[in-house]
């Protein structure tokens, strides 16, 4: 966060940290977007804010912590999105549990790796809304 690259969004209880996000701007190359996220658009690289390191200490996890973050992160999201433009939100997700994690909530999956999913802003805009 010092360098300006990102910023992050901490959640604590008494003094000790239990969950965490960070949200960058970023880009992708057409070809490691779904088609979803590249339909349309010029094969330039494509604009995207980048969800990083969303996570929740082992002690809090089952409680809705993670889906609390995430739905924050998404607010934040849509707000910046406004500001200077973004096609979609992309996670990077650790593992295939992470992964599951991210598909609840309508993310899909990149053609070039399936660890990396990525939500158009008009479907994060309509779960913020139902949510």
């Amino acid at each position: 966060q010092q360098a300006g690259a990102s910023r992050v969004y901490v959640v604590h209880r008494a003094g000790r940290v239990v969950g965490y996000y960070a949200l960058a701007a970023g880009s992708v190359e057409p070809e490691e977007a779904t088609e979803r996220v590249k339909k349309g658009l010029a094969r330039h690289p494509i604009p995207v804010i980048l969800l990083a390191r969303l996570a929740v200490d082992v002690s809090e996890q089952g409680r809705g912590l993670g889906a609390a973050l995430l739905k924050d992160a998404l607010n934040r999201t849509a707000s910046a999105a406004d500001e200077i433009g973004a096609r979609a939100v992309l996670v990077h997700a650790k593992d295939d549990e992470a992964k599951a994690f991210y598909q609840h909530f309508d993310f899909e999956p990149s053609p070039t790796d399936p660890l990396h999913l990525f939500l158009l802003m008009k479907e994060l805009r309509a779960i913020i809304k139902a949510r």
